[in-house]
């Protein structure tokens, strides 16, 4: 959470009366790292579960819990209003229905309605016990919410309870733009080739920068992010996870998407095996050595092209290239990332990248993996119009 995200912005945090307040001084803290400037409004319910003293030590800032002659719930929306954001998390059964039907008699409903009268981007963590969250009456109200332009994170739906969700999808969410409409396909991860019953070859494929594909791409408005794989890392909730580890099995899932539905970029960040082996049907005795015949497969890049030529389709793909040799660009039509073998490039790390549109170099240098993400999703985009 240090790569600064909220770098500029203003967060009016209403933090109300779910037992998930107890984690809103993490939440507070990982929206600090990111760039951002929080000031807390703590409820009276909220304040028997969480204590004021916590949230001004998280936010280093003294918390409102009423609204004075100062004119708080004007003051904190009256100077740069685009780079301020109201966020209410987590946001409890009653909140969404006063918030919904424009009751502001306390200060938390007072600011935000302020907040709908000044255009502040808003946005609301739910948090409840299942029952209240599939209630009829709390859908209604999140949708009047979302028809004024308020932005809602999706709860964890775990143990019967509708959870708080994580810092980095609640960032993700106050910084999305405009649904687009737009659907990407991200095919991340390591394959698994199965050797016998017990043992396969794998490699140190980590998935991160297919969940960085994805976490930029709902930054900026798609509506539709399957991803298609797996990961060491979290695969955010507004994805369509589609679990796969068995390269056969990532051929074939690809070809089902790519023939069935309407994909505007595809981008494959996996690393697949290039071989295919024929395995043993029992457990292979460890007592003598064995010589295991790696036979050269179809790559899964060229298995697409070849689909998407059959179906006359034009979708911008953007492929990885894992080398410790000098990388000889060919004119495919598709941009091509460079990434040296020999440079230890899996998980969380920069490295130097060489971005090619067909033979035609576009960059090189040495940058994160969320950097290279948003370099990416640009490059896409502009070779999509």
């Amino acid at each position: 959470m240090d790569n600064k995200l909220l770098s500029g912005m203003n967060i009016v945090m209403i933090v109300s009366g779910s037992i998930s307040a107890y984690r809103t001084p993490d939440i507070v803290r990982d929206l600090i790292k990111s760039g951002a400037s929080v000031r807390v409004i703590l409820s009276k319910a909220a304040s028997r579960i969480i204590g004021k003293q916590a949230l001004e030590w998280a936010s280093e800032q003294s918390v409102i819990e009423e609204l004075t002659g100062n004119m708080e719930h004007i003051n904190l929306f009256a100077e740069n209003r685009e780079k301020t954001v109201l966020l209410v998390c987590p946001a409890t059964y009653n909140m969404v229905g006063k918030m919904a039907n424009g009751i502001a008699d306390d200060p938390s409903g007072t600011v935000f309605a302020n907040a709908i009268g000044s255009h502040i981007n808003t946005v609301i963590v739910p948090a409840m016990h299942m029952e209240m969250y599939d209630n009829p009456i709390m859908g209604k109200n999140l949708k009047i919410l979302e028809e004024l332009g308020v932005k809602i994170v999706s709860p964890r739906i775990e143990d019967g309870k509708a959870k708080i969700m994580w810092s980095d999808e609640i960032i993700d969410t106050i910084l999305r733009k405009k649904s687009r409409g737009k659907t990407i396909l991200i095919i991340s991860g390591r394959s698994d080739v199965k050797i016998d019953p017990v043992r396969s070859l794998v490699n140190r494929s980590t998935g991160y920068t297919g969940v960085c594909m994805a976490r930029e791409a709902y930054r900026n408005g798609y509506d539709n992010i399957i991803y298609l794989g797996n990961s060491d890392y979290r695969i955010p909730h507004y994805c369509e996870y589609i679990n796969c580890s068995e390269t056969d099995d990532f051929y074939s899932k690809a070809e089902l998407i790519i023939r069935s539905r309407k994909i505007d970029l595809i981008t494959i960040p996996a690393a697949l095996s290039d071989f295919s082996i024929t395995p043993s049907e029992k457990k292979i005795k460890s007592d003598f050595a064995v010589e295991i015949p790696l036979n050269i497969r179809e790559k899964l890049i060229d298995l697409v092209v070849k689909i998407m030529k059959e179906l006359n389709l034009k979708v911008p793909i953007i492929r990885f290239k894992l080398t410790d040799e000098e990388y000889s660009p060919k004119d495919r039509g598709q941009i091509t990332v460079v990434d040296n073998a020999s440079e230890n490039p899996f998980g969380i790390r920069e490295n130097r990248y060489t971005i090619y549109d067909g033979n035609k170099r576009l960059l090189e240098r040495t940058m994160t993996k969320e950097e290279l993400a948003s370099i990416l999703l640009r490059i896409g985009e502009d070779t999509g119009e």
